[in-house]
């Protein structure tokens, strides 16, 4: 789940970015990513738990726990890369925005117990807080359509309201290391790329 939710976002984005920063237009990166960050609030940025290794020998792999934590690494990476990209010459403009659709009925919980998923959906179809598809992917155009000024901003459940993410999201010591372990892992799976330490 860390390949797919972080690891294969940031390695993306590394790849393109040297086309990104050239392009004649202002470009844009838009990571999605959930409320459910807000769970994690302490996190190792090592090697084995950012590539998510070190649940593989889990006897009960934390599906839950993982998806938490990708999301809120999809953050710090949102955040670092707005920093490190407003640090760079402004000419070549790159927005990079996170956006959060709130809770939209889709298969995401297709792996747990029919039951268990029927009562989630159930419980926030009766609190107002569930979602269609088709107005769960108004707050990622927010953030796609969003003025090329406007970057490094969590956009939350459409109509263009953003919001704060957990303070810890914000931790720019741990968005370094977490840059930094990030960096390590493309260079193994990507050597001829080059160094992405730093921008």
């Amino acid at each position: 789940m860390m390949e797919t939710n972080y690891i294969g976002a940031f390695c993306l984005t590394n790849l393109l970015l040297p086309l990104l920063r050239n392009s004649p237009i202002p470009s844009r990166i838009v990571n999605v990513t959930s409320f459910t960050h807000r769970n994690v609030f302490t996190m190792q940025v090592d090697k084995e738990s950012v590539a998510g290794k070190c649940y593989s020998t889990s006897r009960h792999y934390p599906c839950a726990y993982i998806y938490e934590y990708s999301k809120l690494c999809l953050l710090l990476f949102s955040y670092e890369l707005h920093r490190q990209l407003g640090l760079m010459d402004t000419s070549h403009q790159v927005s990079v925005n996170a956006v959060d659709p709130g809770a939209v009925k889709t298969n995401i919980m297709r792996e747990i117990p029919s039951s268990l998923s029927f009562v989630a959906f159930t419980v926030l179809k009766l609190l107002g807080l569930l979602q269609s598809p088709e107005k769960g992917v108004n707050a990622i155009l927010d953030a796609a359509l969003a003025p090329p000024e406007v970057s490094g901003i969590y956009f939350f459940g459409g109509k263009g309201r953003s919001i704060k993410s957990s303070s810890l999201s914000y931790d720019t010591k741990l968005a370094k290391k977490l840059w930094e372990t990030s960096s390590d892992l493309f260079q193994e799976l990507h050597p001829a790329s080059g160094d992405t330490r730093w921008l």
